[in-house]
């Protein structure tokens, strides 16, 4: 791939790809710097890229593997209790009426921030981003059964927790 068409193909996605990791993130310097690292990453390895693939899904799964190592040591050593934020309790549309919104609520963020990382990136990405099985389960190196799987438990684990809050 030429210096100018991952340019070109970057400009189409850089915006879409800065959301999601302001999504998992939660912090947008935080943002930025995976952003920065993964446009840097892939231009470097530009000449790795398939022209079959499609590259969107190349550069998410760049972004989301600089993201998943930077955090596997700090997730490892924090408890998982400590990770979960207490949401305050109020009356909250039923997962179903909140699924069915474009734009997220502070209930729903709230619920993704306690979804564990293995369920709340795939969901993020079918949900949000609009990916399908297959691209996600290349992004994140699995079938594209498992990131099935990975969605529909995200899904029932959102609706648990969104039913808690509200209860």
């Amino acid at each position: 791939m030429k210096s100018e068409e991952f340019q070109r193909e970057y400009q189409k996605v850089s915006d879409r790809l800065f959301t999601f990791l302001l999504r998992i993130t939660g912090d947008s310097e935080e943002a930025r710097e995976l952003l920065q690292e993964a446009v840097l990453r892939g231009y470097r390895g530009r000449h790795t890229f398939r022209q079959e693939a499609d590259f969107s899904t190349w550069l998410y799964r760049i972004a989301i593997n600089i993201w998943k190592n930077q955090h596997i040591k700090s997730a490892r050593e924090q408890d998982y209790l400590q990770q979960v934020r207490t949401v305050p309790e109020r009356n909250t549309p039923t997962p179903e009426e909140i699924f069915g919104r474009r734009e997220m609520g502070q209930e729903l963020d709230r619920a993704l921030e306690v979804l564990e990382e293995k369920y709340r990136i795939p969901l993020l990405l079918k949900h949000m981003e609009g990916f399908s099985y297959r691209e996600i389960g290349k992004m994140l190196g699995i079938e594209e059964n498992a990131a099935r799987v990975r969605v529909y438990r995200a899904r029932h684990a959102m609706r648990a927790i969104l039913e808690e809050v509200s209860a």
